[in-house]
C-alpha cells in the first residue's frame, strides 16, 4: 500500500510528464503553424503576379481586337467615300 506522499509524488510526475508532451506538441503546433503561414505568403505573391499576367493578356487581347477593328475601318473608308460620291451624282 503506498502512501499519500507517494500518491502525491506519483501524480505530480505524470503531471510534469504530462506538461512536457504538450510543450513539445505546442513547438510542433507553432512550427507547422509557421511553415503553412510562409506556404500561403509564397501562394499569395504567386496569385498576384498569376493575377498581373492574366491583365496583361486581356489588355493585349483588347489592343490586338482594337487594332484589327481600326484596319477593317480604314479599309473600308475608301469604299464608303466613294459610295457616297457616285450616290451625290
Amino acid at each position: 500500500m503506498t502512501t499519500q506522499s507517494e500518491r502525491l509524488a506519483a501524480v505530480e510526475q505524470r503531471l510534469g510528464d504530462h506538461e512536457a508532451r504538450c510543450e513539445e506538441r505546442l513547438a510542433e503546433i507553432k512550427a507547422t503553424s509557421a511553415s503553412t503561414l510562409r506556404a500561403v505568403e509564397g501562394l499569395k505573391g504567386r496569385a498576384w503576379g498569376v493575377t498581373a499576367a492574366l491583365l496583361a493578356w486581356a489588355l493585349a487581347q483588347l489592343w490586338s481586337a482594337n487594332a484589327v477593328r481600326i484596319e477593317r475601318l480604314e479599309a473600308r473608308a475608301p469604299h464608303t467615300q466613294e459610295a457616297i460620291r457616285v450616290a451625290a451624282r
